[in-house]
């Protein structure tokens, strides 16, 4: 199927994405220095929505990169209706980039990095090649398997971040208790995708809802607090029993590298403020 057949097959709840693919197909064929387009994620995979994002990838031409991607800030604000757009590099990442963001007065968003055409980023999840098939290829895609030092990353930042909210309740300081009691929470997440089992786990609920959406863990409204120490400590608390209940979930060579002391500690630590009543002057 061509990209242009592609997108008609699209549904017409998204009108609105179509008509911006459309345009930088369209694009992409006038300009010697667009070489490839594609597009992943949710609307890759066919679960977008009208208020899906376009997560996209061009290949630019190597030898004029920074020439085209003048041009490619050009033809991305004059796509639709623009409100505002911005570009810059990503953390992190190795390869010669730019990942261009634009909004649209539709609500309509494109989120596209920008690389040398020849270059890759490796195989992407749902991927789906719109154009320069002689210039990319679409590479299959294997889900990395976590390991056990990733895991204990994820799960001794959201303990570390629990501590914190300990922290933050001893002083009274109500904000920056709910700050990392919401930070701890994305950890948590995380560790609950990888029990599930879920592609992409780093993405957390994002990926939860995206692939088990039937597998989200009891108890988990629980962990949200209102803005109030006797509140965020009875959160924090809850949180701490969803960071075991998911470590416990994991296989055994998965859980082998699980902070359990620093759990344990941070656990007895909030039991600890509860039964003394040390969260309530800031309520």
């Amino acid at each position: 199927m061509s990209g242009r057949d592609w997108i008609e097959a699209l549904p017409g709840e998204l009108a609105g994405q179509k008509a911006l693919l459309r345009r930088l197909l369209a694009e992409c064929e006038a300009r010697q220095s667009f070489r490839w387009l594609v597009v992943a994620c949710s609307v890759g995979r066919g679960a977008g929505d009208s208020l899906s994002d376009l997560d996209m990838g061009m290949g630019l031409r190597d030898e004029v990169f920074d020439t085209a991607l003048g041009e490619l800030r050009l033809v991305i604000d004059g796509l639709g209706d623009l409100v505002d757009s911005y570009h810059h590099q990503v953390p992190g990442r190795a390869v010669r980039h730019e990942r261009i963001f634009a909004q649209y007065a539709d609500r309509c968003q494109i989120d596209l990095v920008a690389i040398p055409a020849t270059q890759t980023i490796g195989a992407v999840r749902d991927e789906v090649l719109l154009y320069g098939g002689d210039m990319h290829e679409v590479m299959p895609f294997e889900q990395p398997v976590l390991t056990a030092e990733q895991l204990r990353e994820w799960a001794f930042a959201g303990w570390c971040a629990l501590a914190d909210v300990g922290k933050y309740l001893r002083r009274g300081s109500a904000w920056e208790a709910m700050q990392r009691l919401n930070e701890a929470r994305d950890h948590g997440w995380r560790l609950w995708a990888a029990a599930l089992d879920v592609p992409n786990p780093q993405y957390g609920l994002t990926s939860i809802l995206d692939f088990a959406p039937g597998g989200l863990p009891a108890g988990m409204e629980e962990t949200v607090a209102a803005l109030g120490s006797t509140s965020i400590l009875a959160a924090a608390q809850s949180l701490a029993g969803q960071l075991t209940a998911a470590g416990d979930r994991l296989p055994a060579g998965q859980r082998e590298l699980l902070p359990g002391a620093m759990g344990s500690f941070v656990a007895a630590d909030l039991a600890a403020i509860a039964a003394a009543g040390r969260a309530a002057p800031s309520d």
